[in-house]
């Protein structure tokens, strides 16, 4: 007979067994997602060129740096990555060879040649969920010739010569794809927008391509009876989170637009996930080297324009959003954006 004063070992292992069967029963109830959206730098296979644009000439720099890239998603284990500025479906294949050499055997890679030929950049998709495919594809890009008016916007300007000129734009470099996850259809949209927030007619041309994305959103996701992500390199900041960088605002209404991609319905669709990165200090996604030397330096800027959009209605299964500031400028000028689901089934939500 245990005289020790603690419980019987009957007991203590009945509690054990009731408290282990508990927790994983509650754990049961939502399914853990991790998303990330990550900007790699004109990531490039050896002996590949697919733009005018390189990061480096050489391959065996090119292998590094995908060897840097392939630890750094062995690192966040995302299960839904949306790669940015990848070059080719050979760059892709490269990752995923490392990925499974790594015994990360589950991780399938996506790759869709976008319309900006003078770059050369994609945005790809590295997943270990199944994907769904829609109009018999896994991955689509949407893009219209000038002429067509279907995927393309006009915007306004003033010219080099000081004059009011006007263009039209479709949405050169995005991707589009679709999971299922605990139940929840999610059309993922994955951007990366024209560059150079303080520049006037890059700003006007990146708020056409918003509104090419804010149809694709209405059209593409929600008309197929998908719940949209919107995720990438925005190149643009959200007012309503700023971010590290006080200097520097916003001079469009992009990331506004595209939370609320329906203007028929009442305020805001989706929520930046940013919100929920509590330090304001570290929300800075982009690091640009000014004096391009590969350090940081004083003079550097450091602001957020990768962002991470998910229905206002996920807000609630948000458990954690971060930047991983763990990627130096031999690998991206860019920071990974994360965020940490815990999605209920779906018919739980209903």
């Amino acid at each position: 007979m245990n005289r020790t004063g603690r419980f019987p070992l009957s007991a203590a292992l009945l509690t054990l067994t009731i408290l282990a069967g508990l927790a994983p029963a509650k754990a049961a109830e939502t399914t853990a997602v991790r998303i990330v959206t990550f900007n790699a730098e004109i990531l490039t296979a050896p002996g590949v060129r697919a733009g005018q644009l390189q990061k480096y000439r050489f391959n065996q720099a090119r292998d590094a740096q995908l060897d840097r890239v392939a630890d750094l998603i062995e690192v966040l284990t995302p299960d839904v990555l949306n790669l940015v500025e990848v070059t080719s479906v050979e760059a892709v294949d490269a990752l995923i060879s490392r990925l499974h050499d790594k015994g990360l055997k589950d991780y399938r890679g996506y790759h869709i040649e976008s319309h900006d030929n003078f770059s050369g950049m994609d945005v790809a998709l590295i997943t270990r969920l199944p994907i769904d495919e829609v109009e018999g594809q896994p991955i689509r890009t949407i893009w219209s010739e000038d002429d067509d008016p279907t995927w393309n916007a006009s915007y306004s300007f003033t010219n080099w010569d000081g004059d009011p000129d006007t263009d039209v734009t479709s949405l050169g470099r995005n991707s589009l794809y679709y999971l299922t996850i605990a139940g929840h259809k999610l059309g993922f949209l994955g951007l990366h927008l024209k560059s150079n927030p303080d520049e006037a007619y890059s700003n006007a041309k990146r708020m056409a391509e918003v509104e090419v994305a804010r149809r694709i959103v209405r059209s593409q996701i929600v008309g197929k009876g998908y719940l949209p992500v919107v995720l990438g390199d925005l190149n643009d900041y959200d007012p309503a989170v700023p971010d590290r960088d006080d200097t520097r605002d916003t001079k469009t209404e992009a990331l506004a637009k595209l939370k609320d991609f329906d203007p028929e319905r009442p305020g805001e669709e989706l929520v930046n996930v940013a919100k929920k990165i509590v330090n304001k200090e570290d929300r800075y996604t982009s690091h640009w080297d000014r004096n391009e030397n590969g350090a940081g330096d004083g003079d550097d800027v450091y602001t957020m324009i990768d962002h991470i959009l998910l229905p206002k209605a996920f807000e609630p299964y948000i458990r954690r959003a971060f930047i991983a500031h763990v990627v130096g400028l031999e690998t991206s000028d860019h920071f990974p954006v994360v965020v940490d689901l815990a999605l209920p089934p779906a018919t739980a939500t209903r």
